[in-house]
């Protein structure tokens, strides 16, 4: 027993515990790793919930492109393929196209004409603006008011 106690501390002074929002001491540590370890569970089981945002989390290249087509929709600004592959240097453009091909073939990606700039250099109307669907966004919305109220939790718990 005193040697499992040993390793806790040990644990306990490699951690970055004023990052928290609450003090914890150490005899309270492997109550907040069940918590948080339960918070993650709860996470997958949130993603499963809805196809959408099943497929778009399934994979890292996957979550990388879903991240960025959201984050342009939220900024009002235009993603295409090419700007996507542009910004995940680390996968081809083949693989990026696959994807974004296989989102809007779901369903889960919706491509629009290019936004009416002036200033734009996009000229080819072949090129499509990438949006998340609505169900996606409304998923994705849900997901995270779930991880969010969750989180809460744990800090009241331990506050």
């Amino acid at each position: 027993m005193k040697r499992e106690r040993d390793r806790v501390e040990e644990i306990y002074k490699q951690l970055n515990l004023e990052k928290l929002p609450f003090k914890i001491n150490a005899s309270k540590l492997n109550d907040l790793g069940l918590d948080v370890a339960a918070d993650l569970m709860s996470i997958f089981k949130g993603i499963n919930m809805n196809p959408a945002l099943k497929w778009c989390l399934s994979t890292v290249k996957k979550a990388k492109v879903f991240t960025l087509i959201y984050q342009a929709n939220e900024r009002g600004l235009p993603i295409y393929k090419e700007e996507i592959a542009k910004k995940l240097p680390e996968y081809s453009y083949k693989t990026i196209a696959t994807i974004v091909d296989e989102g809007i073939n779901k369903g889960y990606y919706i491509p629009l004409e290019p936004y009416e700039n002036p200033n734009s250099k996009i000229s080819d109307r072949k090129v499509k603006n990438l949006r998340p669907s609505i169900e996606l966004i409304s998923a994705f919305y849900n997901w995270n008011i779930d991880r969010i109220a969750a989180v809460s939790e744990i800090i009241d718990k331990y506050k």
